[in-house]
């Protein structure tokens, strides 16, 4: 019985927080805000693939990327097709990530969030038309750095230094 409840719980942590992400993407974004906007719904994806790899895996993440080509206005499966490539690296490189403290892990992130955000490009340049700046790839950056912000938060909310590692 005990183990059910922290089950739903922890189904309703994982849904509150992509929701919560999915919401923070709607808010009105402008100018320089807009191009470093971090990717706050890929952030989430990518945390509870991390954490949580039995309950957030690619269907997730296929779902939640079809939401942000819809939210972003983007070509179909553009997003969708992005983020379930970066589960696969996060979940390929799960073991590896979860030895770091905050900091290597946000290192060990940026390649695989730019990796995702270079795919988004990708596929947007080879459905429409090519991009007329590079602009989409800083959030990457800013996802890296809200990725740190997230890890550290959470480490020391459970009292481990940010230093420490598994």
């Amino acid at each position: 019985m005990i183990a059910s409840n922290q089950n739903s719980g922890s189904v309703r942590r994982i849904l509150g927080t992509l929701t919560l992400a999915a919401l923070v993407e709607q808010l009105p974004w402008a100018g320089w805000a807009l191009a470093l906007r971090p990717d706050f719904l890929l952030v989430a994806v990518l945390y509870w693939a991390l954490h949580q790899p039995n309950r957030v895996g690619f269907g997730v993440a296929f779902f939640f990327g079809l939401l942000a080509d819809f939210q972003d206005g983007a070509v179909f499966g553009q997003y969708a097709i992005a983020y379930v490539i970066g589960i696969y690296m996060v979940q390929f490189l799960r073991l590896r990530l979860l030895q770091f403290d905050p900091f290597r892990q946000s290192a060990q992130m940026f390649p695989i969030l730019l990796t995702v955000q270079l795919l988004v490009l990708l596929v947007g340049w080879l459905a429409v038309n090519p991009p007329a700046n590079l602009l989409l790839l800083l959030p990457a950056f800013s996802s890296t750095v809200l990725w740190l912000g997230v890890a550290a938060i959470l480490c020391m909310w459970h009292g481990r230094s940010l230093r420490d590692q598994a």
